[in-house]
């Protein structure tokens, strides 16, 4: 596996496209929840002849893994594990520069080259290391900052994508902890789980009644849990 790693805004993701397109075959572990395939999640890709197919997600629940860094090093693994022994894949993280966070997820995933794009500290933390190869790199030309609204636009988009095909659906809400608030809140979002721990999909309550929730949703396969997020998607109507 190589890992990218790097500040908001250098190529990252940019970079690992073109990485797979070199590879024909493999496999992309999205592991940016602000700015990746699904905000709030992280996202295992098949990658073939041009196509990304998901595979798996696991929930992290919010834009960013400060504040969660021993989910968000869980998470990673989870995904990690599912990656078939010997294919080449690629893993691009997120812009949150916390060196010590970064270096923990780089213990667990046991990548095989690690490329820092313009994060001269991170790479020095493991530069003197005789088991890992590291390589520091300038970001890459051309890539434009994006500015707040532009990454919020982006999220919304995604999240409106997801929901394309939603219809109501009833669920039991189950025993869920104070996190977010009580009672239940209609704009934000929830994490429909499947039997393994695995993200479906999002929901978003339509109403509730004691134990029991109507929510709106794409997800159509059973769900063994439903999750409060710390996502809000504070919309009136979304398609469906």
């Amino acid at each position: 596996m190589l890992l990218l790693a790097g500040p908001t805004d250098t190529g990252k993701s940019t970079l690992a496209l073109r990485l797979l397109e070199k590879a024909k075959e493999a496999y992309l572990l999205d592991l940016d929840p602000g700015q990746g395939a699904l905000p709030g999640a992280f996202t295992l890709f098949h990658y073939r002849e041009g196509t990304l197919t998901p595979l798996r997600r696991y929930l992290l629940g919010a834009l960013s893994p400060r504040g969660m860094e021993a989910q968000a090093v869980v998470g990673a693994l989870r995904l990690a594990r599912l990656i078939p022994k010997g294919s080449p894949a690629v893993a691009d993280t997120d812009g949150y520069l916390d060196p010590g966070f970064r270096l923990l997820q780089i213990e667990a995933l046991v990548p095989a080259e690690v490329l820092v794009l313009g994060w001269e500290e991170l790479y020095q933390a493991l530069s003197w290391r005789r088991d890992l190869r590291a390589r520091l790199a300038p970001p890459l030309q051309g890539v434009r900052r994006k500015t707040p609204a532009e990454r919020r636009k982006n999220r919304l988009e995604r999240l409106l994508a997801h929901f394309q095909e939603a219809r109501p659906r009833p669920l039991p809400l189950g025993h869920m902890p104070a996190y977010p608030m009580e009672p239940p809140e209609s704009q934000r979002l929830y994490g429909l789980l499947d039997g393994e721990g695995f993200l479906l999909g999002y929901g978003r309550l339509l109403a509730w009644a004691g134990d029991k929730g109507l929510f709106l949703t794409p997800v159509g396969e059973e769900v063994a849990k439903v999750v409060p997020t710390r996502l809000l998607f504070p919309i009136p109507a979304l398609p469906g």
